[in-house]
């Protein structure tokens, strides 16, 4: 899971940093920059397997437009994304091998520099890439969300003896040049790459365990699950040869309900009934095998006895389907990103909605449970208002996200110009303060925009 990022001059941001709990809301009005910070995540995604210009062709507007703009005719050089993380102890990789980490905290920093060729047209250049661990004296957000050190201990496991003094992936600089070099972890050799050879980042190159925290981290990255789903899509079967993971847009979700039912022929019942908790009149939830259309089909049973497919299920209970599933699938361990997860949902199932997205998310104290985050932004006040009302400050944040106007400075010259801030929604309690770093005057503000977005909600008993 993602514990903080840091992004410079990447499209709204400048200078920005964000903590994270397991179930983190960013709530604001349209033209904010909460969309932006799934856009700089599916980035770094992209990044982490495949080479600089595919990973930028693949995103939202031009690659040009991805770097912040300072006016009419000038964009940033430089896109920084720094992230912090916690990840798993045990890792595998597709030969089948397997490693348990020593240090499970990790920070990954990545600098990608755009710079014209002869022709005038703009190239991309890793400059800068580093991945070490965070020391435990340096681990603030680990202290300040994890307070049982029993508890903490597990996630982060004690180091008997001997300090990580190389990061795993380090950038060096010689006579004006730079090159990347991965050293094997706790053993002698590793490789170096010249800058002037990357075409993609180094960590998209790891493939096995012979680097186990390096590998560790490209899953992390690379298991992130970004939702946007489309109706259509959710209603289609899935051919036998669908891929047994839920697509973006849900495509797979017959297949994937599938893989489960074979897998685990009890959880198709568990997901049945917290469907049918949510929705009373379906009773019952299957998937079928149609041999003859070579298919998968689901199919539900209504309490009036009336059996239909996933084709005439209505927008909002796809939706909540699709949670249902994510919660029983045990391939999904990561990062979701779910934009506007509300849409086509009634506005009485919300409150299930939001107990959904928070079962889906870690809680720290079951040492047994997946180490799943749920990331949500949302023009919702009833769902903001039912995330409140979980009141659980070190599993469940959040933050308002709005436009301010700032001056920046940029090749020694100042610009004028709309950035991405964010603050956390913090309880009345001082200690609050301390938890986010935040100061009397931004929570006051922070309050104040929040109230207004929630429309006239009594928030005042959580706050």
């Amino acid at each position: 899971m993602i514990t903080k990022i840091e992004i410079n001059g990447f499209k709204s941001f400048h200078d920005f940093q964000m903590e994270f709990t397991p179930f983190t809301v960013i709530a604001g009005t349209n033209a904010s920059g909460k969309s932006n910070l799934f856009d700089a995540l599916h980035l770094l995604q992209k990044l982490t397997q495949t080479d600089l210009r595919t990973a930028f062709s693949n995103e939202r507007g031009e690659p040009i437009e991805l770097f912040t703009q300072y006016d009419a005719d000038h964009y940033a050089k430089k896109i920084s994304i720094n992230v912090e993380m916690l990840i798993n102890k045990h890792i595998k990789d597709n030969w089948g091998e397997e490693a348990e980490l020593k240090y499970t905290r990790l920070r990954y920093e990545l600098v990608i520099e755009r710079r014209e060729n002869k022709l005038g047209i703009d190239e991309l250049f890793v400059t800068h890439e580093e991945l070490k661990t965070i020391k435990h004296a340096d681990d603030i957000w680990i202290k300040k969300f994890i307070s049982d050190k029993t508890v903490r201990y597990h996630w982060r496991p004690k180091v008997s003896s001997g300090r990580r003094a190389k990061p795993y992936i380090q950038t060096i600089k010689k006579n004006g040049k730079i090159s990347f070099h991965i050293p094997q972890d706790s053993k002698a050799g590793g490789k170096s790459t010249p800058g002037n050879a990357v075409a993609q980042t180094i960590l998209s190159s790891i493939n096995s365990v012979d680097f186990p925290h390096a590998f560790a981290a490209k899953e992390e990255i690379a298991n992130w699950k970004f939702l946007q789903l489309n109706p259509e899509v959710l209603r289609q079967p899935s051919k036998y040869l669908s891929e047994t993971a839920l697509g973006s847009e849900g495509e797979n979700l017959a297949s994937t309900l599938f893989r489960i039912k074979q897998d685990f022929p009890f959880d198709i019942k568990s997901i049945s009934r917290r469907l049918n908790d949510m929705l009373p009149n379906i009773v019952e939830l299957d998937v079928l095998d149609d041999k003859q259309n070579k298919q998968y089909i689901i199919k539900v049973k209504s309490e009036e006895g009336t059996e239909f497919t996933s084709r005439v299920l209505s927008e909002g209970t796809l939706r909540l389907l699709v949670l249902c599933v994510l919660l029983y699938d045990d391939e999904f361990n990561s990062l979701l990103c779910f934009e506007e997860p509300e849409n086509g949902v009634h506005p009485g199932r919300i409150n299930a909605m939001v107990d959904l997205l928070n079962d889906l998310s870690v809680d720290f104290n079951n040492p047994n449970i997946p180490l799943r985050q749920v990331l949500v932004n949302t023009h919702s006040p009833t769902l903001i208002s039912n995330v409140l009302k979980l009141n659980n400050k070190t599993k469940n944040s959040i933050w308002f996200s709005r436009l301010i106007s700032k001056k920046v400075s940029y090749n020694n010259k100042n610009y004028f110009m709309h950035i991405t801030k964010m603050l956390p929604v913090i309880t009345n309690q001082q200690k609050d303060l301390k938890l986010y770093n935040t100061t009397p005057e931004e929570k006051k503000l922070t309050l104040t925009e929040v109230r207004r977005y929630l429309q006239g909600f009594d928030i005042d008993e959580y706050l």
